[in-house]
């Protein structure tokens, strides 16, 4: 083996760089007699291959032109060509479509051998077969290609972009490591870049073993293929920006997800560090541990040495971009780098890679190194999981250093701002904790690990703070001193404590003298005093039980705090009462002791300029009540501070022991009332009796709220046997803060209750006694008291009479007082306390921390034993918050409301119903799934569901609360009420119709759903055993019912199967379908029948291979657009949008009965959730787990080439061609029509759009909408009204505006709330719309419109007489139009409701008969109208068209001129023949009367004369013409001739008449009856019709009473009645002249012709006047 690779290092380097060129084939040109199969050459410039033929001849060419193979062609010596290693290749060409070219090989090139069957000869290097190793790759030198070896059969070429290992190529000093990569670009690859000495090289790897090794890399000398890195990463050596740069830098870096999966990182952010993934192959471990990159490209990051961390630490730090973890890097002769494994949560660390610029990084003079400390502009930190992040730092702050024993100091040193490490030996004192994540805001760094207190052992340590007193900062000269390292200024500046988290340092000066140490604990000196000359801060141990001035709380010229030392280490800073107190610094030595005693009042507190000695030397000195002496005996070394009681004169003398004026106490406290007069005690303005203390080292007023019981010897009473009397030897002062004054009495009301805050104890009064409470319980505290009557505390009391005083806010108590008989609570509001009446209910108990109380009447309540999560509050705030929530059943509070449902308890059945946010009820809860309000509490909690179910065991309801699923929930409460849980949150939705998929799981019931009487949910049998506890069934009957259960469970379980079969036993969700308001959950034979659809890119075909094909399964066929089917998990719906029909209807992929294939279908998601889908006139919404058929009010713009809303963004978009309106109206929906007028539209989108109907487009009213609010038919407007009449409200409904009106200003309006109802409304425009919720019709139609003042809805029939609001008449001519005062005795038609009304009075009539009628259709006329009734019952109204006379219903006549277009009321008094045919009589009143006509009557049947027509009386005295039907010849007919028209009569009839009363003296006249006709009566026959002129004429044969003689010269008279002449006798009355024949005979007076005339009209007046 060794000799074998030792003859193949020499043959490689005998055959460097030496070029071979394979022998050629023999040309075809010179063939004598070729081996069959063999192949030669032809041609010379451009060669080809041909195979040798059977008789040794060329024959056709195999390689080398147009349709034979491209590739590398090698041939041994016999021209056969090279399959395998059995043969070596003698010869060789490369062929393309274009020719073949000799290959010249060398010992380098490697070429594939194209006609290789096996890997043993897959390519030729030197001449000689090479194997190609399964999974390597090689250089095709030939194609320019990669030689890839997939399997153990043979290779192939490639070029795909990317990297390869040439496993060809091997080092120039022998070996079989791999030189060279091959790199591919744009198909075409090359093999030339070698690894070079020293250059170390990644790339990211595309060969066959990239899935296991994704990085070649190369170490100088070779490459190689290699694992990914997670936890660091490489630099990608494609990516070099500048070859040629000493330092390299790239672009890109290689980071590897797993060791298997690496890409290639293009890193364009800001600063970032990585460890180098490359140093971990570098056997050297140089110095190029980490990557560093930022916005220019990454580079190595050099360490040659730690020496930059300075003296106070051996570690760099950086935070690992790639994880977030902290990177550390340590070592003297070489830094080794990496994941540091120390615990780094909730630590700092400087930034080394941020370092400072700064030149005044802190040094000191010839240290070696130099730097102190690194600076840096960022701090990194850690937090809990241990992911790093750098954060520059702006502002003073201080961090523990996690590197050790220094603290991190964020700072300004001397002109530049950065972070730098200072060891804890320098430091002293506090520090603000800038780290602080809680409870620890302080730095101590004066602690020492044992007691040696030495600096060397000194660290720094976190502190929780104390909110009373100041720390004095770090003054050590190592930090503060000029000459210090540091120079930062501390001194003079404290620090103090907001909170227990936050603390700061103050921006200003502190003043000079004494402060509260709050570092005590650590020192043990309470106070520290501040000098400002030095200036210096040191600490100070105190006096015991003494006082001194609160340097903090100096104000322009005292101080508002005094310091309270009761021992030497334990002081406080108090807020003094007024007073005198003994100031523990003042100087004995001073003779006038003029700093002794400090005096405090309510503007602050100061020394007095010289202390009121109880001796003086000079003179006398009065003292008044409230002043005070200091030391009774002159020279005595005692501090005693004596108060004056009484008036009394001092002097030289020392005062007697047993003066009475003075009180003084070496101990305790003794107290005084007393009146003082303003001036004689600090804060005393006015004469005030009060109470006053008298301690050894103060004399203070008495502020306090509470009482102060005093004994004989004025000493306060501390506690008590049994009971005292007040007023004798005991007194007792209710003291107030609030007023500064405590009162003397000597009674209390029984029943009050009073407390010693000083000794914790609680009284309780009885008239003139008071007593300790002796019972346990809560107590109105009456001794604190503000604003005079309020008593804002409680006294929580043991049975011994030990109390605690609490200010509680909004919360009860049971009330132990003497009243609690009637009142058994106590309620504490946020100002008072006070005993109240109970009302049945629960109250929230005891500050929240006892659960509730429970008051089952007025008077019984106690701590309610419930352990209930809810309640209904009946406290005082419970119409604000009307729920109180209990947490862990105890610690309860109340709480808004929010609408939905709230479970009182786990596993119990009552609920409470919140409606609104103020009104909630406790119901019990049915079967079904409620919202659970309570979510609303919960922040970061998953969304819970209430699920109310039948216990299988008591048949009970029992409720849960459980983690809601993805789905709807069919609610508990109404029919159409569903739970949304498809998003993060649930919400209740009111539903109408749709489909929706339940979140519940598919129902295990054979019933139909009932909305309330839901199938129960139960547990399957195995689950649910039958227990029975006697042992035995006593009822044959019950256990034949208990056995029919379990055959229906067992039926149900084969329903459930049978539905989940299709989802290989996946769980199978159900669905919820609401129609009409009514939502069912479907059973499991019901879900059977829904379809169920197979799915692909909006392509379903309904599958029925699981379907049983029986009675119970019936096979669905299609489903049409709009209709919906599911997956088999019944998880998914799929609306369609066109016909879906069975996978088998498809034939060679194009459906069967259709000739292309559509999409025909959508998946229910929420991608969809703002698209509208229509199918005709029906809208859907379709969206995760639901479908639902949109109804909601309002006007739509729907794109159904898009499927979505048009938005009021582009009007060109509504005026799209695939855009179609539609019309909802809450149960439907509409396309709407083009408008015949122009319409004004609010649209969903609440835009006021106009369409007009001559530009056939929409537009926009407003470019900004004018949003109004509307009340009580007036409107507000955002902006002015005048150039359009609309303005639309927040709801979007369309206001019209009745008026101009000005921004911001109320003016008349029209709305409508209903989009189904139109209400009139009448703009300042004199435009008038038809107007519903959301459009405006303009009307243009001529005619009326009535409406009623109310809402101005058009007037229904019952509301003209019963509105008390009016009825406006707008009348309308084309588009303009106008209101109108009705006109009486005319009819107006209303074209929306086509009701006849008329106003008479006040009174408004509709026409009760048929008949005339004056009407009014339109502005424009005023006419005589046909009111008839059709056969159908209809009434009908038709205009008159002739003219003539028209008697209406209401009894007046009217006379129409159809050319004039008018009728006018009859002016004077006549007859009138109507066009009716009938005869009136109108009497016109010339003062003014009402006109009055009265209908004549006439003799059916007979024949009247009136103006120059024959007309026949027909039934109801109606007067037909006479036509040719009427006319017979040999008729004999009786004719009417009315007096009235006797100027008319013919004149035949005339002069017979005038014969008549002439020689008769006597004109026969007929009137039966007072309303009939008079008339003179003729016999006349031979009826004879003019058709032409149709008219007709008789002739006369006589008239009545007319006389002639006959043949036998007789008189005969003419008889109507015998319809011709009979025998003329004269009767006794009878006219003497009767039977004188009436012509051919003298008037015996000899009247002329014209006499005779006369006599005829006067005749005629004559009778007419006896008529009337």
């Amino acid at each position: 083996m060794i000799l074998q690779k030792i003859k193949w290092i020499i043959l490689c380097i005998c055959l460097t760089n030496i070029e071979v060129s394979l022998g050629g084939l023999t040309a075809c040109s010179g063939l004598s007699n070729g081996t069959a199969g063999s192949f030669c050459e032809d041609g010379t410039t451009t060669k080809v291959i041909k195979v040798v033929t059977s008789l040794g001849t060329a024959g056709s060419t195999k390689y080398g032109k147009s349709g034979n193979p491209t590739g590398n062609f090698f041939f041994d010596s016999t021209g056969k060509i090279v399959t395998d290693s059995t043969s070596n290749p003698d010869s060789g060409y490369y062929c393309t479509s274009s020719g073949c070219e000799d290959i010249t090989t060398d010992t380098t090139g490697t070429y594939i051998n194209s006609k290789a069957t096996t890997r043993d000869c897959a390519y030729i290097l030197n001449k000689a077969c090479q194997t190609g190793d399964q999974g390597k790759t090689y250089y095709d030198k030939s194609s320019a290609k990669v030689i890839v070896c997939p399997n153990s059969n043979r290779c192939t070429l490639t070029a795909n972009n990317g990297y390869y290992i040439d496993y060809g190529s091997i080092q120039s000093g022998g070996g079989s490591d791999p030189t060279k990569i091959i790199k591919c670009t744009d198909n075409t690859c090359d093999n030339s870049k070698q690894a070079t000495t020293g250059v170390i090289e990644f790339y990211l790897n595309a060969g066959l073993d990239k899935s296991t090794n994704p990085i070649i890399y190369s170490d100088g000398t070779k490459y190689e293929a290699i694992e990914g890195n997670t936890s660091a990463v490489f630099v990608d050596s494609n990516s070099v920006i500048d070859k040629a740069a000493t330092t390299l830098s790239y672009t890109n870096i290689i980071v590897c997800s797993t060791k298997t999966k690496c890409s290639s990182v293009a890193y364009n952010s800001d600063l970032g560090i990585y460890l180098n993934a490359g140093n971990s192959h570098d056997s050297s471990k140089n110095a190029d541990q980490l990557i560093q990159c930022d916005s220019t490209g990454c580079t190595m990051l050099n360490l040659a040495n730690d020496n930059e961390t300075g003296n106070n630490s051996s570690t760099i730090y950086y935070v690992d971009k790639l994880s977030s973890k902290l990177i550390e890097c340590k070592g003297t002769s070489g830094v080794t780098c990496a994941i540091t494994t120390t615990d780094t949560s909730g630590k700092y660390y400087l930034d080394y890679a941020k370092a400072s610029p700064s030149t005044n990084c802190p040094k000191t003079t010839g240290a070696t190194p130099a730097i102190i400390g690194f600076c840096s502009l960022n701090i990194i930190s850690c937090n809990s999981s241990q992911i790093c992040t750098s954060n520059t730092i702006s502002k003073n702050s201080q961090f523990l250093d996690g590197d050790g024993n220094n603290l991190l100091l964020c700072a300004t040193f001397d002109e530049d701002f950065f972070c730098t490490s200072v060891p804890f030996t320098s430091l002293s004192y506090y520090y603000i904790n800038s780290g602080n994540t809680g409870e620890y805001p302080l730095l101590y760094c004066g602690e020492t690990p044992d007691s040696t207190n030495t600096a060397t052992s000194r660290r720094c340590i976190e502190k929780k703070a104390s909110l009373t007193g100041y720390y004095s900062p770090d003054n050590g000269t190592e930090i503060t001193g000029t000459s210090g390292t540091y120079k930062q200024n501390y001194i003079g500046y404290l620090i103090s404590c907001s909170s227990a988290t936050k603390c700061e340092l103050s921006t200003d000066l502190a003043n000079e003298g004494y402060y509260v140490n709050a570092g005590v604990s650590n020192s043990q000196v309470p106070l520290l005093y501040y000098e400002s000359e030095m200036p210096s801060i040191s600490e100070v141990s105190a006096e015991k039980d003494t006082y001194y001035l609160d340097a903090s709380s100096l104000m322009s010229s005292a101080y508002a705090k005094l310091i309270h030392c009761e021992s030497t280490k334990s002081c406080t800073s108090i807020e003094p009462n007024d007073g005198y107190y003994y100031n523990a610094v003042g100087d004995d030595n001073d003779d006038e002791l003029s700093d002794r005693i400090i005096k405090c009042d309510k503007t602050g507190c100061n020394i007095g300029d010289k202390a009121q000695l109880c001796v003086v030397e000079d003179g006398d000195v009065v003292l008044k009540p409230g002043n005070y002496c200091y030391q009774k005996e002159k020279g005595s070394d005692t501090n005693d501070i004596n108060f004056v009681v009484s008036e009394f004169t001092i002097g030289v003398d020392n005062i007697d022991s047993a003066n009475q004026n003075i009180t003084y106490t070496t101990s305790g406290s003794l107290y005084q009332y007393i009146t003082v007069n303003p001036g004689n005690f600090p804060g005393i303005s006015k004469v005030t009796t009060t109470l006053f203390e008298i301690r050894s080292n103060a004399i203070t007023r008495v502020v306090s709220d509470g009482i102060y019981i005093i004994n004989s010897k004025n000493e306060r009473v501390e506690s008590m046997i049994g009971s005292i009397n007040i007023g004798k030897t005991y007194s007792m002062y209710v003291c107030s803060v609030s007023t500064q004054l405590c009162v003397k009495t000597q009674s209390c009301k029984k029943g009050t209750y009073y407390f010693d805050e000083a000794n914790e104890k609680g009284y309780q009064c009885n008239e003139s006694e008071i007593s300790l409470i002796d019972e346990a319980g809560f107590y109105v505290d009456s001794s604190y008291v503000v604003n005079k009557s309020l008593t804002p505390s409680i006294l929580k009391c043991e049975d011994n009479g030990r109390c605690v005083r609490y200010t509680p806010t909004n919360t009860y108590f049971l009330n132990s007082g003497a009243d609690n008989t009637t009142k058994a609570l106590i309620y504490c509001s946020s100002n008072s306390c006070k005993t109240q009446e109970a009302t049945v209910g629960y109250y929230r108990a005891e500050f929240g921390h006892s659960g509730v109380i429970v008051c089952t009447s007025s008077t019984m309540c106690k701590i309610s034993s419930l352990r209930y999560n809810y309640y209904l509050n009946n406290g005082e705030d419970r119409v604000t918050k009307p729920i109180i929530a209990c947490n862990k059943s105890i610690h309860c509070e109340t709480k808004k409301a929010y609408v939905g449902y709230y479970l009182i308890q786990e596993n119990n059945n009552l609920l409470i119903n919140c409606r609104m946010s103020s009104t909630c009820e406790v119901e019990e809860g049915s079967v079904g799934y409620y919202y659970d309000s309570a979510n609303n509490y919960r922040t970061n909690e998953p969304e819970m569901i209430i699920k109310c179910y039948s216990s299988s065991y008591t048949g009970n309801v029992l409720c849960n609360s459980e983690k809601k699923n993805q789905g709807f929930y069919l609610s508990g409460s109404e029919n159409n009420i569903l739970i949304d849980c498809i998003g993060s949150k649930c919400s209740p939705i009111t539903v109408e119709n749709g489909i929706f998929r339940s979140a519940a799981s598919i129902k295990t019931s054979v019933k139909n759903v009932h909305s309330q009487g839901r199938d129960v949910e139960e547990m399957d049998e195995a689950d649910n055993e039958i227990i029975d506890r006697v042992g035995r069934f006593d009822d044959n009957s019950e256990m034949l019912d208990k056995e029919s259960n379990v055959m229906m469970r067992l039926n149900e379980q084969r329903l459930i199967g049978r539905a989940q079969s299709s989802a290989k036993n996946e769980p199978t969700s159900t669905l919820i379908i609401c129609s009409g308001g009514v939502c069912n959950e479907l059973t499991a034979e019901e879900l059977s029948l829904i379809p169920i659809c197979t799915y692909n890119n909006d392509m379903c075909y309904l599958d029925n291979s699981n379907m049983v094909n029986n009675s119970q399964n019936k096979m669905i066929i299609s489903v049409v657009a709009g209709e919906f089917c599911t997956d088999a998990t019944r998880s998914t719906l799929y609306f369609a949008t066109e016909t879906i029909v069975e996978f088998n209807e498809v034939i060679s992929g194009v459906l069967s009965t259709s000739k292309t294939v559509t999409k025909n279908c959508i998946k229910a998601s929420s991608q969809y959730s703002s698209n509208y889908f229509t199918v005709g006139n029906s809208i859907y919404k379709v969206s995760e787990g639901l479908i639902r058929e949109v109804h909601d009010v309002g006007y739509y713009f729907i794109n159904i080439n898009k499927n979505i809303l048009v938005y009021g963004t582009e009007i060109k978009e509504y005026n799209n061609s695939n855009v179609l309106l539609y019309k909802c109206d809450g149960v439907s929906c509409r396309i709407m029509d083009e408008p015949t007028s122009d319409t004004y539209y609010t649209d969903v989108t609440k835009r006021i759009i106009r369409y007009s109907v001559e530009d056939g487009k929409y537009s926009f009213v407003n470019k900004k909408e004018n949003v109004c609010t509307f009340a009580d038919n007036t409107c507000t407007p955002k902006y002015d009204i005048e150039e359009n009449d609309f303005c639309i409200t927040a709801d979007g409904y369309i206001v019209v505006a009745g008026e101009k009106i000005k921004s911001r200003e109320t003016g008349k309006c029209f709305m409508s709330t209903s989009i189904s109802e139109n209400v009139l409304a009448y703009s300042y425009n004199s435009v008038l719309y038809l107007l519903n919720s959301n459009a405006a019709k303009k009307v243009v139609t001529s005619g009326y419109y009535f409406a009623e003042n109310n809402y101005y809805n058009s007037a229904e029939y019952r509301s003209f007489n019963s509105t008390s609001t009016g009825i406006t008449l707008y009348g309308c001519i084309n588009s303009i139009c106008q209101i109108y005062d009705p006109q009486p005795d005319v009819y107006y038609f209303d074209m929306i409701t086509n009701y006849l009304i008329q106003k008479r009075g006040k009174t408004w009539v509709s026409p009760i008969k048929v008949g005339y009628i004056n009407v009014s259709i339109s502005p424009e006329e005023v006419y005589i109208y046909s009111y008839t009734l059709s056969e159908n019952k209809e009434l009908l109204l038709s205009k008159t068209k002739q003219d003539g006379w028209y008697y209406t219903i209401d009894g007046k006549m009217y006379q129409c001129y159809s050319k004039g277009k008018t009728c006018t009321e009859i002016d004077d008094t006549a007859y009138v023949l109507t066009n009716g045919n009938e005869m009136y009589y109108c009497v016109v009143d010339s003062e003014g009367e009402p006109t009055e006509c009265f209908k004549r009557s006439c003799t059916a049947g007979q024949i009247y004369y009136v103006k120059d027509n024959y007309y026949k009386c027909t039934t109801g005295s109606h007067f037909e013409l006479v036509r040719s039907r009427h006319c017979d010849y040999n008729e004999v007919v009786v004719i009417n001739f009315p007096v009235i028209y006797s100027d008319t009569f013919p004149i035949s009839v005339y002069n017979t008449i005038s014969s008549i009363a002439k020689n008769n003296h006597y004109v026969p006249t007929q009137k039966l009856s007072r309303n009939s006709l008079e008339t003179i009566q003729g016999v006349f026959t031979n009826c004879t019709y003019n058709v032409y002129d149709e008219f007709a004429t008789y002739d006369q044969i006589c008239m009545q009473n007319y006389v002639k003689l006959n043949s036998d010269k007789e008189p005969d008279i003419c008889s109507v009645k015998l319809l011709g002449y009979t025998y003329c006798t004269v009767d006794e009355g009878d006219d003497p002249d009767k039977c004188n024949p009436s012509s051919a005979y003298s008037f015996k007076y000899g009247l002329s012709s014209t006499t005779k005339k006369w006599y005829l009209v006067v005749a005629v007046v004559a009778l007419l006047w006896i008529g009337f």
